[in-house]
């Protein structure tokens, strides 16, 4: 809470609980200030991402949120923040290299001094973020296994639909 106290400017909102969740638009000084000395070795338990497609076009779609959790103080910080590019924090907490690499293949958000950026759950022909609200559902190419060839192969998706007439009226409804 301290934290809170000495830096206002670093935060737009707040809501002070045994839980704190902060909105901030400076994360990695805050973070910095956090695995340092004000959490007393705290660690990241968690770092994720959320896609807001709706945004205005000159905002960050990707909220990217950090779980910072303390034990000697009995306290968790939820560090939130629009951007579309965030600085690594492997040098602070070992443990984001797979969230770092998670959120830069699933969403393509860039990770400014990762170590090592290479996919993890996806192959490397994939095309697209597919964390993403935009992503299609059914994707951009169908895999299949070939009798002939006798391997996996990709052909781009086609999806053939007849035409439909839908019926929106209830039957519940007189």
């Amino acid at each position: 809470m301290e934290l809170v106290r000495l830096y206002p400017a670093w935060f737009t909102t707040q809501l002070v609980t045994p839980q704190v969740w902060c909105y901030t638009l400076v994360p990695t000084l805050l973070l910095r200030a956090l695995s340092r000395g004000i959490l007393h070795n705290g660690y990241l338990f968690d770092l994720f991402g959320v896609h807001y497609p709706g945004r205005s076009a000159h905002l960050a779609t990707t909220q990217v949120n950090w779980v910072v959790l303390s034990y000697t103080r009995n306290t968790k910080w939820w560090i939130s923040s629009f951007v579309t590019c965030i600085n690594s924090v492997t040098s602070w907490w070992p443990s984001a290299l797979w969230l770092e690499r998670e959120l830069w293949e699933m969403f393509g958000l860039r990770v400014e001094g990762h170590p090592d950026l290479r996919r993890l759950l996806t192959d490397y022909g994939f095309v697209g973020y597919p964390l993403r609200k935009d992503f299609p559902v059914t994707g951009y190419v169908e895999l299949k296994y070939s009798e002939k060839n006798k391997r996996v192969t990709s052909s781009p998706l086609k999806l053939a639909q007849e035409f439909r007439v839908f019926d929106f009226v209830s039957p519940w409804q007189s």
